[in-house]
């Protein structure tokens, strides 16, 4: 009787299938393209369930899962499959004409005048290359208590009817989804120049999530929204005062409070609607087996990522119902000769003892020419260009300890030849050998990002995109040393190791807790903190340059204009700024077209923001001038037991971070603008070009090229590697 779990092995959160570990390398593929998954040896499957089961009130018809689960698992004998129920599918029609209440409501930011949500935007098809179709879908809200519980009787019945089956035994877990695309999104994220939710069910919802906040206290409710006023008189704020924040890209915590609060509400109703249907799976399961949902897209490629409800991800994590938390890499800079790291935080949920699972959706030289889906996506080919970028898609989840699947998007066999089965047998055996060490450390970098700061921001793109995604993917990204993806709250977590460099990349709300917990953790032992653009601008009382003094130790200036965040380097007699040059320009406004050529971004946003702000401490040594104010925009203050780093400009080239971590103490395996990506044994290394590099470790090892098989040196310090570009080198560290 097939059983999973997921427990502590070796240092790691790790499958367990039937009381053994087993390597967490799954195949997401239809039926008729199996081959090449089971010639690598791949046991673990999972695909989405087609069809529609849930047909009225308390009424299923489970015919057609029997028939595809009972096919899909008879192809490959030695098989385990994850069903993954997309609930946006069932109930579509007849749930809403019961519960017209519990719908989800769009209303126009302009006029606040209701929208049909189903007419497709056309906006949309400059961000994601299709139209967003919803007419098929159960749009309910997802604040709904009566969704809530129908779905999970729902659930419920399905998974209780199918694990009372003969093909029971071959379920090794169940993957919920939801919303748009599947993945947990809210239905009205592309919705532009409108903004959800507005049912009966989002406002009765909205004030139970005031009461719980503000424990059920009028008086704390008031004090936190700067007027007097009871639980019943609390209402979402209408569609223009959402999208009209106080501080230029930021809400005022006490104007805009019902704003700031309302988005939080999105994002725990959005974890409430989860936890309900995998709490009703885990109570219908005979046995233990692991259950799976889309969650805690961070680092998101949406537009308006900030509404997409994915920050709650704590709240999932600290639940028993849910034990993997997947996503797929970031769109932006990958494919060939791009980067690969999860949009959801993978090390954080690692932390937490949940599995992260990595979505490989790559296409392949074998994909189709006829597949449209993301053209921006530099795609492979060749069968060896295509080797080596699913090699390097494969080190994120070697080095970081978490899952991943190789997904055949749109089933039509992307890694349907021998080639790929080879590869993927090769990767699998990798990680083999891993879950036999303890994989304990994950770099001397800390990447902290705050959800809690998101639900201040803006519902716009640039700052988001600046402060994370275009600054991990393209610049960070090459630092050639691994780093950590935390979140704030992890600083709290008693075994984090002490890090020599903090990038807090957006923490520019920080409560009274998190000031003092970065005090605690942070500012010791020599560490060095890189703060951008506004670190502590808000807390819940104000916002203001004195926050941001209070949290970095720097002095600064604010002025209310509207501009790129480019900083020109004026010093190079710093350690930090000895590798570039006098008059380097770095930020949000230079080189713009690199975003645009293979590898790259799907769409370049606007990233002019306001306010601006700059330091203005005599004590500071400045290294670099903000080009649209000239006054201080890189310095540097050494402070007592740490250092203080400040730039202006979130999107610090490779060499300028580089630099900064030496400066730190970080050990740097590759200084030649490679991407790296490692633990204590194991590193991987993507060129970026042709030529020999040399990678220096921290002390003696013996080197092993993980993928060939072969020993490359042995009690080694340095190892020179003749690579050409964009080839992949997978490197066992013994």
């Amino acid at each position: 009787m097939t059983t999973t779990a997921i427990s502590n092995h070796n240092g790691i959160p790790t499958l367990f299938l039937d009381g053994q570990p087993v390597p967490p390398i799954v195949a997401y593929v239809g039926p008729d393209y199996v081959g090449s998954f089971k010639e690598a040896g791949i046991r673990l499957y999972t695909f989405s369930v087609p069809g529609v089961w849930w047909t009225g009130p308390d009424q299923y018809d489970f015919k057609a899962v029997d028939a595809y689960l009972g096919d899909y698992v008879a192809r490959i004998p030695e098989g385990l499959f994850m069903p993954r129920i997309y609930l946006g599918a069932q109930g579509a029609g007849w749930w809403g004409e019961m519960h017209p209440d519990e719908m989800n409501v769009l209303r126009d930011i302009a006029t606040g005048e209701v929208r049909d949500q189903c007419v497709p935007n056309p906006e949309a098809v400059h961000y994601l290359g299709h139209e967003v179709r919803l007419g098929t879908l159960n749009l309910h809200s997802f604040h709904s208590e009566v969704w809530r519980r129908d779905a999970a009787a729902a659930v419920a019945t399905l998974v209780a009817h199918c694990e009372a089956q003969p093909y029971a035994d071959r379920i090794w877990s169940w993957h919920l989804a939801d919303g748009l695309f599947q993945e947990w999104f809210h239905w009205s994220e592309y919705a532009f120049g409108a903004l959800a939710d507005y049912s009966w069910a989002a406002q009765d919802g909205f004030r139970r999530w005031l009461r719980r906040t503000y424990g059920d206290d009028p008086e704390q409710l008031s004090a936190a929204w700067g007027h007097d006023l009871s639980f019943e008189g609390a209402a979402i704020p209408e569609p223009q005062v959402r999208d009209r924040p106080a501080h230029g890209e930021f809400y005022d915590p006490v104007a805009d409070r019902p704003t700031v609060d309302y988005h939080q509400c999105m994002s725990d109703a959005t974890v409430d609607s989860i936890l309900a249907v995998c709490a009703a799976v885990k109570r219908e399961l005979p046995r233990p087996k692991v259950v799976c949902a889309f969650y805690g897209y961070h680092f998101s490629d949406m537009p308006r990522a900030h509404l997409n409800a994915h920050y709650a991800l704590s709240r999932l994590l600290a639940s028993p119902h849910v034990d993997m938390i997947a996503s797929p890499h970031a769109y932006s800079n990958r494919g060939e000769g791009g980067y690969h790291s999860p949009q959801a935080v993978g090390d954080a949920i690692r932390r937490a003892g949940k599995l992260h699972f990595d979505e490989i959706d790559c296409k392949t030289v074998w994909t189709p020419s006829s597949v449209t889906w993301k053209r921006h996506i530099s795609q492979p080919k060749t069968v060896d260009a295509t080797i080596e970028m699913m090699k390097k898609d494969a080190a994120y989840q070697l080095a970081s300890g978490t899952a991943q699947w190789w997904m055949d998007l749109t089933n039509n066999g992307w890694f349907d030849a021998p080639e790929a089965a080879t590869a993927i047998r090769k990767l699998k055996a990798i990680e083999e050998r891993l879950q036999t060490v303890d994989r304990h450390s994950f770099g001397e970098i800390a990447l902290v990002v705050s959800q809690r700061s998101m639900m201040f921001q803006a519902p716009r793109e640039g700052l988001h995109n600046a402060t994370q995604l275009i600054f991990r993917n393209w610049h960070l990204a090459r630092v050639g040393a691994p780093f950590e993806q935390l979140l704030l709250s992890d600083l709290a977590r008693p075994d984090l190791p002490a890090y020599k460099l903090y990038i807090m990349a957006n923490v520019f709300y920080a409560s009274d807790e998190d000031r003092e917990m970065i005090e605690r953790v942070a500012k010791r032992n020599g560490a060095t903190v890189l703060w951008v653009y506004a670190p502590g601008f808000l807390d819940d009382r104000s916002a203001s340059v004195e926050n941001m003094q209070a949290l970095t130790g720097i002095g600064f200036g604010m002025r209310d204009e509207v501009a790129e965040l480019d900083v020109r380097i004026t010093d190079i007699g710093h350690p930090i700024t000895a590798d570039l040059s006098m008059g380097d320009v770095y930020g949000t406004g230079v080189d713009r077209d690199r975003y645009l050529q293979p590898p790259k971004i799907e769409y370049v946003p606007e990233t002019a923001v306001s306010p601006l702000f700059y330091a203005d401490d005599p004590d500071a040594r400045v290294l670099g001038t903000l080009t649209a104010l000239d006054r201080p925009g890189l310095v540097v203050k050494e402070l007592p037991g740490w250092r203080s780093i400040y730039s202006a400009a979130p999107v610090l080239s490779w060499r300028l971070l580089q630099s900064i971590a030496r400066y730190a103490g970080v050990h740097i395996f590759d200084d030649a603008g490679d991407m790296a990506w490692g633990n204590n044994a194991f590193l991987a290394v993507y060129a970026q070009g042709d030529g020999v590099r040399t990678v220096r470790f921290p002390e003696p090892v013996t080197v092993v090229d993980a993928y060939d098989q072969v020993e490359l040196a042995a009690d080694a310090v340095s190892l020179e590697l003749d690579m050409a570009r964009w080839e992949t080198k997978l490197l066992l560290l013994e």
